[in-house]
């Protein structure tokens, strides 16, 4: 547990008793040296997080040795090999081991490799929390502002809208994922949904958590830094068609999300008919625009679509 505590004399001392403990679950892939650089910062933390466990999908395993010796420079971090599944898989590997080995944490945060957390971001979450009446405590999540572009760290309401993209609105029905807490008892009976191999993931639990009686707080102070936006391994070419494999990602991931949306969280047929036809006339459009009618099959292959529309046993 923490014992990071403030002056007993101080309106905002936290008895360290009390204080909620918080797990990160860190995902990395073939980048050593940004690895390196984000458990540093973890490190300068103040608190520091209870646990952290490092789920590495590098591919080779050289890579992974070199991950390993990164993480055991940094004392309590527990280094998992990931299952190469996708982000998702990556993210259940860390957090199923958070929640077996250290069942006292309270909540839990997922930072890719490049993602650097403000020094005072726990310290931000536990005053938060404190501030909210104990029933709501264990079914808030927080959220910070972007952690890149030109409105870094605006912290606004955002939703998905009926097409899948991410738009503002009234009340916050998205996160940041990298400037976000949730809490750890979420995990206990749901899980990141690992037929999303990248793209929304976060946008599709979050629907399934508003609904089962879960709510979303914006946090401005909840800071983080994206350290290498736009230059992720997936930012190279597709060799099927003209996308990256960024870009294959997140339409299979908005295909796939807006299917399960209204055929399964949200059901409704009419919805779901016109959300289809409206996504693959928009497709069509936007491959043809880029000379990229080729990235077409490995879209809808790689969408998993067939999973949501098949047994529910299967998602």
């Amino acid at each position: 547990m923490n014992t990071f505590t403030k002056d007993p004399v101080s309106p905002d001392y936290v008895d360290p008793a009390h204080a909620p403990a918080f797990g990160v679950c860190v995902t990395t892939m073939s980048r050593v040296d940004t690895l390196a650089a984000c458990l540093d910062n973890l490190e300068r933390c103040v608190p520091r997080a209870d646990c952290v466990v490092v789920s590495d999908d590098s591919p080779d395993a050289a890579t992974r040795a070199a991950n390993a010796a990164v993480v055991a420079r940094h004392p309590g971090v527990v280094y998992l090999e990931g299952p190469r599944r996708g982000v998702c898989a990556n993210r259940n590997n860390a957090m199923r081991h958070c929640l077996a080995h250290r069942p006292e944490c309270d909540y839990v945060s997922f930072v890719d490799d490049d993602i650097q957390l403000a020094v005072d971001f726990f310290a931000v979450a536990r005053d938060r929390l404190a501030q909210l009446p104990p029933a709501r405590r264990h079914a808030v999540i927080l959220t910070g502002g972007a952690s890149s572009g030109p409105h870094i760290h605006e912290c606004r309401p955002l939703r998905l809208s009926f097409m899948g993209y991410f738009t503002e609105g009234d009340a916050p029905q998205c996160v940041n994922i990298h400037a976000a807490v949730f809490p750890a008892a979420l995990f206990r009976h749901d899980e990141w949904d690992e037929n999303i191999f990248f793209g929304i993931e976060d946008a599709e639990l979050l629907l399934r958590a508003l609904r089962t009686g879960h709510s979303i707080e914006l946090v401005p102070a909840l800071r983080a830094r994206d350290t290498l936006p736009g230059s992720g391994v997936l930012h190279n070419r597709d060799p099927r068609g003209g996308l990256t494999r960024y870009q294959v990602n997140c339409e299979a991931a908005r295909l796939y999300v807006g299917i399960k949306r209204y055929g399964r969280i949200e059901p409704d047929v009419l919805k779901l008919c016109a959300f289809t036809s409206w996504y693959f006339i928009h497709l069509l459009l936007y491959l043809v625009r880029r000379k990229s009618i080729g990235s077409l099959v490995p879209i809808i292959r790689r969408s998993n679509v067939a999973r949501v529309v098949g047994p529910r046993k299967a998602i």
